[in-house]
């Protein structure tokens, strides 16, 4: 089950910045009668006209005037919305306050051993996710030798030092990942991605490859046909699928890495 507390503030603070850029343009309206502009037509033409507060009577706007008639009618859009928007603000302010859908988990994970041995939980637990993961996801199946070792901090041998710095960034954010387990093409070819990734958030997998010769010509067209590969295989860029790239010319970019794991996971 996805923890949509993250898209629930974005959307709340979207609908913030529409109040704040509404109660902005207010100050265009000052000067302006308080009343309604009202809509009729004739022969398929739009006709304007405009009733002050209190007035039974209308007054007939000419085109001419049409500078006039786009405030009138853009701000009885704007106070419209605002009456709309302001509510609903305080709707969602409420709901984010009291959503918690960790809640499901910790009323299975506050159980003694004994309970738990007895109940079927109406879901797995972030833990039992993770393990059955790990389960599926076995790393190091990539047989080609590995020139240069890299030890990361979980102990384990990379091939390039780029590959070390996210391999070690993964296992201090507890972010479940295995190094270069093995994915069935739709060809039915075997690959190597450089990691497979666990989003918790998500519940699903994310693999990332590391393209660190992209200067390299022969080593850039054969990685294109690589990714082109994942992508008839089902992944998808930017979602299911990361890369991150290097040159000699252009180291890691880290703070790029981080970014495209903190948007995908």
């Amino acid at each position: 089950m996805i923890d949509y507390r993250n898209e629930l503030i974005g959307q709340f603070n979207e609908i913030r910045g529409m109040i704040n850029t509404l109660e902005k343009r207010k100050t265009r309206y000052k000067g302006l009668d308080d009343g309604k502009i009202l809509v009729t037509s004739c022969r398929g033409v739009p006709q304007y006209y405009f009733r002050k507060n209190g007035d039974k009577k209308r007054e007939y706007i000419k085109s001419a005037r049409k500078d006039m008639i786009r405030l009138l009618i853009q701000r009885d859009y704007d106070e419209k919305l605002l009456r709309e928007l302001k509510p609903l603000m305080k709707r969602m302010e409420a709901f984010i306050k009291g959503y918690d859908i960790g809640m499901i988990d910790r009323v299975y994970s506050g159980l003694c051993r004994g309970r738990k041995e007895m109940i079927s939980p109406i879901r797995s637990t972030e833990e039992m996710r993770i393990e059955e993961w790990y389960n599926s996801f076995n790393g190091g199946k990539n047989s080609v030798e590995v020139a240069v070792a890299h030890k990361t901090i979980k102990g384990e041998t990379v091939r390039s030092k780029s590959e070390k710095i996210i391999a070690d960034y993964l296992y201090s954010m507890k972010i479940p990942y295995v190094y270069e387990p093995e994915f069935l093409l739709k060809d039915r070819r075997h690959i190597f991605p450089d990691f497979a990734i666990y989003s918790v958030r998500k519940d699903k997998t994310i693999y990332w490859e590391h393209l660190g010769l992209v200067n390299d010509p022969e080593y850039a067209a054969r990685n294109l046909k690589k990714l082109i590969s994942y992508e008839k295989s089902g992944l998808v860029l930017g979602d299911t699928l990361l890369i991150s790239l290097e040159s000699a010319e252009s180291p890691l970019d880290f703070e790029a890495v981080k970014k495209k794991l903190e948007s995908a996971l």
